[in-house]
């Protein structure tokens, strides 16, 4: 409904106000006018019906009131002040816990013939002659033997690698010859062999992977063999104080350690400890890789199945991208090209190839499990080799009609080449393949990151004899298999090739560059 507004009430006063309107509301004059008894009587009138007097009660003091200012100043003050602290506070201690990662400093030593670092930052000499370096190791090429006492290589404190407090990771490929001649050092760094958490060795101890930095241990739970090659890694964690001690990229033991490695200068050994001087390492050692950093389990896993990666990129599209730097030994008619990802390798003959060297020693025939994916562009679909061993065995490829193909070489059940065929290639067109192969799962065959199918029930398969190289790109003219050994007719890029079987996540990745 509508409102209806309001209207003050006017008062009316019985006596007149010579000089104001009462009814007008203007209470006072506009000039001094003499106030008459009936006047003064008509403003109390006024004033009793008009005027409001606040009565303030007895214990309201003008104590308690000032009182009361003050609190409540205080608590304006306190409602403006401290929301500020705590956001300075927050803001300070922000500042204070910021730390700055040290900077990363990887070293690796290969064993070629010389105890020289790659990067030239951490050069050892050893004090054997020319005893301490033997052929065929895991990957062919040469390795450093360590067996007798006083036998080792020594990188000198003046190149000083800083380990203090700090994660680190040591990796190594390692030999050994015998299990009964005590605690093997595999290296070492000390500042004071007595002194705790100042003495770091990582060691063979009673038939297992050993790791201290004295009075600060960690055992490994695996007994090791001899004759047989192991990727050992060491692992110390700074943030989480944690020591892990890692076969062939599996973890084998881990504990939280009670401190840091506390050293603090010292030469590294490799094949002996200062805090053991009697004892030595009796085997073989080759591609060690030292870090500023803790690794973590998958790159630990990578770093120990990875046997080649080839990117193909600029600057050095034909050295290996993988861990253990296993560069090309020849190539013939190829081309750098842009690729799938960065630069690639194209065909510019019928007989182009890339060989790399060497695929390690896995026993012929062998149960291993093996791995392999690669990106290729065809000009040509009639066939063709994508990856071949030079024992003669065609892995990928394309078959005569242009489709896709893995197959694998068994030996049992039945010594024959087996095959998983998939779809046919397009010509111009970037493609992923992979294989993945192991006795439980048996062999798979993937296209773009899609299981093609599989086989099983392959309990062995011929691969590589001792050291083997590998052919990218022609079978040198011969049929094996299902796979013609023609010269694959377009580009090739981003070969991957592992000792252990990928999962189909693993693959996909892989896939989805």
């Amino acid at each position: 409904m509508p409102k209806t507004p309001y209207v003050p009430r006017q008062t009316q006063l019985s006596a007149s106000y010579s000089g104001g309107s009462i009814a007008s509301g203007k209470l006072y004059p506009s000039t001094p006018r003499t106030v008459t008894q009936t006047n003064i009587k008509s403003l109390r009138q006024v004033k009793s019906k008009r005027s409001f007097k606040f009565s303030r009660p007895k214990w309201m003091t003008k104590r308690f009131l000032i009182i009361a200012g003050v609190i409540s100043c205080i608590v304006i003050i306190a409602a403006i002040v401290i929301p500020i602290a705590v956001i300075f506070r927050r803001g300070t201690s922000a500042t204070v816990t910021t730390t700055t990662a040290p900077t990363l400093v990887v070293a690796y030593w290969g064993f070629d013939q010389n105890a020289y670092e790659l990067y030239g930052n951490y050069n050892g000499t050893t004090n054997c002659g020319s005893c301490q370096y033997s052929t065929t190791s895991y990957f062919g090429g040469y390795f450093f033997y360590v067996y007798g006492v006083g036998y080792y290589m020594q990188v000198p404190a003046t190149s000083y690698f800083n380990l203090n407090s700090r994660s680190f990771t040591f990796e190594a490929w390692i030999y050994l010859q015998s299990l009964s001649v005590g605690d093997q050092p595999i290296f070492s760094q000390c500042t004071c062999t007595t002194c705790s958490n100042q003495c770091l060795v990582l060691m063979i101890r009673s038939s297992k992977l050993f790791m201290t930095f004295t009075y600060n241990d960690l055992s490994g739970t695996t007994t090791l063999a001899t004759g047989t090659w192991y990727r050992v890694t060491f692992v110390y964690n700074y943030y989480t104080y944690q020591q892990i001690i890692y076969i062939d990229g599996v973890q084998d033991a881990v504990r939280t350690s009670s401190s840091h490695y506390l050293g603090t200068n010292g030469s590294m050994y490799f094949g002996y400890s200062p805090q053991l001087p009697s004892n030595y390492y009796y085997g073989f050692i080759d591609s060690v890789t030292l870090s500023s950093t803790a690794k973590t389990s998958t790159q630990v896993l990578n770093d120990a199945t990875v046997i080649f990666y080839y990117s193909f990129d600029q600057p050095s599209p034909y050295y290996d991208n993988g861990p253990y730097h296993l560069n090309y030994t020849s190539a013939n008619n190829l081309a750098i090209t842009s690729g799938k990802s960065g630069q690639a390798i194209r065909s510019t003959s019928t007989s182009s190839y890339l060989t790399i060297c060497c695929w390690g020693t896995i026993g012929y025939p062998t149960t291993r499990s093996l791995s392999a994916a690669i990106w290729f562009n065809p000009s040509s679909i009639n066939g063709g080799v994508f990856v071949y061993s030079q024992n003669g065995i065609n892995l990928l490829g394309l078959t005569y009609s242009g489709q896709i193909i893995a197959q694998i070489y068994a030996y049992q059940p039945v010594q024959t080449y087996y095959p998983i065929i998939g779809s046919f290639a397009t010509i111009s067109t970037w493609t992923h393949v992979a294989f993945t192969f192991s006795v439980t799962n048996g062999l798979i065959l993937y296209i773009n990151g899609v299981a093609q199918g599989s086989i099983t029930g392959i309990t062995q398969y011929y691969w590589a004899s001792n050291q083997v190289s590998l052919q990218l790109g022609y079978g040198n003219g011969n049929q094996y298999g299902y796979i013609p050994g023609y010269g694959f007719q377009g580009t090739l890029d981003e070969f991957y090739i592992y000792r252990r079987e990928l999962s189909s996540s693993d693959v996909l990745t892989l896939a989805s560059i």
